[in-house]
């Protein structure tokens, strides 16, 4: 083997980030996702969440759901350089005492977002970008999918509730 070129840099990349909040009905979410935590394909402590988590698919097909997040997808559609996309998953999650969310990033989706529930302590941390965010109710934030985010341990004794999601482009 012979070697002509090796380099190892940084590259500055262009990101999105976003935060509203929307009118929709927290505690029918904050039931479904109950629901959703104690069937069979959960992925309670199986995922970057240490914590409940409904299936992947959970929410994807969830009219209340869809209709929670059309504002969203009306603003993305106004955005310059967003390409045609579709909800790839959605599921929800239950972070109670102790629970957390390791570091990591949900590439190679195009986008992801958060839709909190309820207000809580725990913030969500977006180190690359130097953003910590407090949950509100019914407050959201959708990202560029390769930006890092994690959350410290619940030390609350309050649980807290999200609805999350992916986004991916169209291929055609």
């Amino acid at each position: 083997m012979i070697l002509t070129k090796t380099v190892k840099d940084k590259v500055e990349v262009e990101y999105f980030f976003i935060q509203g909040v929307l009118d929709l009905d927290s505690n029918y979410f904050i039931n479904e996702i109950d629901k959703g935590i104690k069937e069979k394909n959960n992925q309670n402590f199986k995922t970057n969440v240490r914590g409940l988590m409904t299936s992947w698919q959970y929410f994807t097909h969830n009219d209340h759901f869809l209709k929670a997040i059309l504002p969203i997808f009306d603003y993305l559609d106004t955005m310059e350089k967003i390409k045609r996309y579709y909800l790839e998953s959605a599921w929800g999650l239950k972070e109670s005492f102790t629970h957390y969310t390791i570091e990591h990033d949900h590439a190679p989706n195009y986008f992801s977002g958060i839709i909190y529930l309820n207000s809580h302590p725990q913030t969500l941390l977006f180190p690359q970008i130097k953003i910590e965010y407090k949950p509100r109710k019914n407050s959201f934030l959708i990202f560029s999918s390769f930006l890092e985010h994690k959350t410290i341990r619940n030390i609350s004794k309050k649980d807290k509730y999200a609805l999350s999601f992916n986004i991916n482009k169209h291929v055609y």
